[in-house]
């Protein structure tokens, strides 16, 4: 007959004997039942047999004081949530011989820096070490499979060694283990699971494995730390995000026979290179798109925030949804003229962007002034952009001027919302593009629209353009007369200008003579008094000596 344990009493410290004794009979102690001790508050050391060799589900769940397990070293079962929620345990002697950690078995044991792992263990199932203390853990190679979140949460794990047979990976199997440096995965690991290693901020480096296959979405994101990511030569899939707000990766490298991805200039590309898939958030000052680029993907380049410049291949013709969003560095962007298609939101929040200018199809790119015209614009209908589409632009608050293509035929009412400094925009469109208003911003009724030859009357009409200030272009006669006017009148205005300040001069030089004239004669009366009074002293002196020397003859007579 087995025995079981099944129920304790509230005390801090059990030794559970391997036989008990009932009516003059011996059992052997095999087996902890479900919920034995389940919520025991007074527990802190457990002692359990030699002969025990399954311990059930929940069986000392939620004894928030116990410190300590001594597990029996013939264990071959451990049920799930066997001591999950147990914030105390910080000592496990072994695990036995068992092949399965089962689901959330040391859930949130936030104490519980190691764990001794058998060499028969062959699976970790879910959330298993969800929330323990663990700082280092070397996977034996008869592990085959990690649960999802099996080490999530583990906040001071530095160190993880997959064993050689590890095949499967769970979900954010090590989200927010933000202490983790250093990672081996396993050669056999063909799959990197969704937001498998999310929040992992301290990792640097990181080798994929030849093996590797599939990269699912989020499964790096927010690994602030990791530099560079090289992608092996098998990897046939990548998910959304992948690298999403990896501030410090600035270079991506595709191995050399990957029979779907490529590199250049450090972005993931796809499709024979045609398809810009990604750049890393930590590309710095400036980029340019490889030449070979035809579509840019949605959000390639979201959260580049460091990037200033983003140098544009001719050949792109597709631009995704918020494909620049939070580039909030960017200062300006130069669109190809062969663009068809330009996703909502691409500009999204580009807080530094000044200025946008679309190159027109229908235009001489050598005149400035689009006077090469005509009626070839009607040729391009279909071929190239002809919408501006919802919060393309919006929050861009030092956005100032765009320029707009010929193609153009319609404007989302919100494409420059909240563009508080948009005060000019060029557009070539020879009939007025549908639109209700350009901003919601105050400014907006100060925005000025410039347009082609001879078009200021429609625009003028024009339901929605007709709140703006409409400006015409010139063509290049014109615009070379009106330079020359512009710098004839500017000439002259400089020549006034000098003229008065040597007006001004002549001026002060005169006031200047004048008042060294007056000073003059001022000390020339004043040279002329001093002379008459040093006279008249002199003669006083002359009179008094005579008057002395008639004295003194009348005293000798």
């Amino acid at each position: 007959m087995v025995v079981q344990v099944i129920s304790a009493p509230s005390t801090s410290d059990i030794v559970i004997p391997d036989i008990v004794y009932y009516e003059d009979k011996a059992y052997t102690v095999k087996a902890i039942k479900n919920n034995a001790f389940f919520e025991n508050k007074a527990l802190r050391n457990v002692v359990l047999p030699e002969s025990v060799v399954s311990i059930g589900n929940k069986a000392f769940a939620n004894c928030k004081n116990l410190t300590s397990v001594q597990l029996p070293a013939h264990l071959e079962s451990l049920g799930r949530n066997a001591f999950a929620d147990c914030p105390s345990l910080s000592t496990i002697n072994t695990l036995g011989r068992i092949t399965v950690i089962d689901n959330s078995t040391f859930l949130n044991c936030k104490s519980l820096g190691s764990v001794p792992l058998p060499e028969s263990l062959e699976r970790i199932e879910d959330k298993a070490f969800y929330g323990c203390a663990i700082k280092n853990v070397s996977l034996p190679g008869s592990i085959t499979k990690l649960g999802a979140l099996a080490f999530a949460n583990c906040v001071l794990l530095e160190d993880i060694r997959m064993g050689s047979n590890l095949t499967t990976i769970g979900s954010q199997c090590f989200s927010n283990c933000m202490s983790l440096e250093n990672v081996r995965l396993s050669n056999r690991l063909t799959v990197i699971p969704e937001n498998c290693f999310q929040d992992c901020s301290a990792i640097r480096n990181l080798t994929l494995p030849e093996s590797l296959q599939r990269i699912e979405r989020s499964a790096f994101l927010r690994c602030s730390s990791i530099i560079f990511l090289r992608i092996p030569a098998n990897v046939t899939s990548i998910g959304d995000k992948f690298i999403d707000e990896c501030s410090s990766m600035d270079s991506i490298s595709v191995e050399h026979g990957n029979s779907v991805y490529s590199s250049g200039s450090g972005m993931l590309l796809a499709h024979n290179g045609e398809k810009l898939v990604r750049c890393p958030e930590g590309k710095q000052i400036s980029t340019v798109v490889p030449g070979s680029v035809r579509e840019i993907s949605a959000k390639a380049f979201e959260g580049c925030s460091q990037l200033q410049g983003i140098g544009m291949s001719p050949k792109v013709e597709t631009i995704g949804e918020r494909a620049f969003a939070g580039c909030s560095s960017l200062k300006g962007m130069a669109l190809p003229a062969g663009l068809k298609y330009l996703g909502e939101k691409a500009f999204f929040q580009c807080t530094s962007l000044e200025q946008v200018a679309f190159e027109d199809p229908a235009s001489d790119s050598k005149n400035p002034y689009f006077q090469t015209y005509g009626e070839q614009v009607g040729l391009y209908d279909g071929l190239f952009i002809e919408s501006i589409l919802s919060l393309t632009f919006a929050e861009c608050p030092k956005l100032q001027v765009v320029k707009l293509p010929s193609t153009i035929k319609s404007m989302a009412d919100d494409a420059f919302y909240n563009c508080k400094s948009l005060y000019e925009i060029h557009i070539r469109a020879l009939n007025p593009p549908t639109i209700f208003k350009l901003s919601n911003a105050r400014t907006s009724r100060h925005i000025t629209v410039v347009v082609m030859p001879h078009r200021g009357d429609l625009y003028k009409k024009a339901s929605g353009w007709n709140r703006y200030t409409i400006e015409e272009l010139v063509d290049l006669d014109e615009f070379i007369e009106s330079k020359q006017k512009e710098i004839d009148a500017q000439r002259a205005k400089e020549q006034a200008k000098l003229a008065k300040k040597e007006k001004k001069v002549t001026r002060e030089e005169k006031k200047l003579m004048r008042n060294q004239r007056r000073n003059e004669k001022i000390a020339e009366r004043a040279r002329e008094k001093e002379r008459r009074a040093q006279e008249k002293e002199k003669n006083a002196r002359e009179k008094a000596e005579k008057e002395r020397q008639r004295l003194r003859a009348n005293r000798k007579s």
